[in-house]
């Protein structure tokens, strides 16, 4: 297996890949996991608040989502995954707008027809999925800018890459591997994780970053647009 990770960056070895894991643990990926294990329908991530509210509509769909970590207005869940109990999505429909994460998705849809959703919560589920799927090409791709990558994407992508039964990889991927080896802690105490504990939400900190929370795997269909439990 050979495994490529791209901190943030696209290039042509995406194209070539059997299948795509997109990263966004704080808070996108975990949200999105979070919600569907608890029962939601289905998420379908957009680019643009505007498109959610044109989206949006009906008993069974619900706005989710942040905007700069800040619920916007009238939606009616924030990016919280702690928010998307069973009570509040059993069976519903969850149109998700983030600054980053859901973009990543709509982005990465565009390149592969299917995208998987991965987080540490669900990091052992993960590889266990693809080893049994037989990919032989896997591209993990971390959300946020290129050249700033966020450590807690990096240490998650680091961490599947290395549970996976590779016999090549790229130099990134090298570099991402040395970083899950760093305490938990320590990212912990990283920008965004810092960030989030000072708007009350360390919380969504904590959980995000406990491995292996759910055994869900979930991808986002590019033919659809949707993101399902498979």
């Amino acid at each position: 297996m050979r495994v490529n990770v791209l901190l943030g960056d696209i290039d042509s070895s995406i194209i070539r890949s059997d299948i795509v894991v997109a990263i966004d643990v704080l808070r996108s990926s975990t949200t999105i996991l979070t919600a569907l294990a608890n029962g939601a329908e289905r998420v379908i991530p957009v680019s643009t608040v505007g498109e959610a509210f044109k989206i949006g509509g009906g008993n069974s769909v619900l706005l989710g989502g942040e905007d700069n970590s800040i619920k916007p207005s009238l939606f009616h869940l924030g990016n919280s995954p702690l928010e998307y109990t069973r009570d509040k999505v059993e069976g519903k429909t969850i149109i998700l707008y983030t600054s980053s994460g859901a973009k990543l998705l709509r982005f990465l849809s565009l390149f592969s027809k299917k995208v998987l959703i991965g987080a540490l919560i669900n990091s052992s589920a993960l590889v266990d999925y693809l080893v049994r799927q037989g990919f032989n090409n896997v591209s993990i791709v971390t959300a946020g800018k290129i050249g700033q990558p966020a450590l807690e994407d990096v240490y998650c992508a680091g961490l599947i890459a290395r549970m996976l039964p590779w016999s090549e990889c790229n130099k990134n991927a090298e570099i991402a591997m040395r970083v899950s080896e760093m305490s938990i802690e320590i990212v912990k105490r990283a920008r965004h994780a810092v960030e989030l504990a000072r708007l009350g939400l360390g919380g969504d900190v904590e959980y995000s970053l406990s491995p292996d929370k759910v055994g869900v795997i979930a991808g986002l269909v590019s033919s659809t647009g949707c993101i399902r439990l498979l």
